[in-house]
């Protein structure tokens, strides 16, 4: 009897040395899944990194927060109580809807980028596209851009999908779209754009081009592309080439300020074709 509890305290012995060598080796392992983990994160360039998460990160609270319910909510029971309600009910144009719209897309492309640029890192803005600079050629080019882009933007206007999108401006109370209404959309929507350009052609390419180089303007072209997934499909995969050449205009001059002209140019083109073709102005 004393020898099977001897026996028994033996294994039982046995068995706790096993589970602590168990845990042990868990925790050897985990420890040096960590040191691993740590170890590449600190091989990362700090500006690259946090310009892809800001990337991912961005777009994700543009896709969510740019709904008009948002705004009803953040301004129910306040002095703006009126607004939110005109952005998710609107009665003459869903110009306010467009204009929390801008609003999020601008804060999010520029605001928090051009922040974290300028006081975190302690760069100026122009190092990320904002320089005037340009080398010799680059306005022939935009030149003959607009040339080729503005018979083919029109004959896109023609379609049924570009018709059925464009305008983004729509009037419900029967007033003639060319008005001030009109006019202000169209501002805020180069606000759109200019915030769109910066966070594509200027923040994202200026940022990865020290680690990655050229194929940083692949890198960017990627979510850029994204962001057309809802529009009609041929303007999807013009994206491609668009988002490639007018980050490769951006990478050779630092500045996205050619950019902006064409795509502001394109975008302002269809929406006056789209309204001309439909009956709604110059008729």
């Amino acid at each position: 009897m004393q020898l099977s509890k001897s026996s028994c305290v033996a294994r039982s012995n046995c068995l706790q040395n096993n589970e602590q060598d168990i845990v042990e080796t868990q925790e050897t392992a985990i420890s040096g899944i960590a040191a691993r983990f740590r170890a590449d994160l600190a091989s990362l360039d700090k500006r690259a990194m946090f310009a892809l998460i800001y990337a991912a990160a961005g777009l994700t609270a543009i896709n969510f927060i740019k709904d008009p319910g948002v705004l009803e909510w953040l301004t129910r029971g306040t002095f703006l109580d009126s607004i939110g309600r005109a952005a998710t009910h609107p009665e003459h144009t869903n110009l306010p809807n467009l204009a929390w719209w801008v609003f999020v897309s601008v804060f999010f492309y520029f605001v928090v980028p051009a922040i974290w640029v300028k006081f975190v890192q302690k760069r100026r803005l122009r190092e990320i596209g904002l320089a005037l600079s340009l080398e010799p050629g680059f306005l022939k080019l935009l030149a003959f851009c607009l040339a080729i882009m503005l018979p083919v933007t029109y004959l896109m206007s023609l379609t049924a999908g570009f018709a059925a999108k464009y305008p983004f401006l729509k009037v419900f109370d029967g007033s003639p779209y060319l008005s001030t209404t009109l006019l202000v959309w169209e501002i805020i929507y180069f606000a759109q754009f200019f915030g769109l350009e910066f966070f594509f052609r200027g923040f994202l390419v200026h940022s990865l081009k020290p680690t990655l180089g050229a194929y940083s303007i692949l890198a960017m072209t990627v979510p850029y592309t994204m962001i057309h997934f809802q529009k009609p499909m041929p303007e999807a995969f013009a994206a491609i080439f668009a988002g490639l050449f007018l980050g490769w205009i951006s990478y050779r001059n630092g500045t996205i300020w050619l950019g902006l002209v064409l795509h502001c140019s394109v975008a302002f083109s269809m929406d006056i074709f789209s309204l001309y073709n439909a009956g709604a102005i110059f008729r």
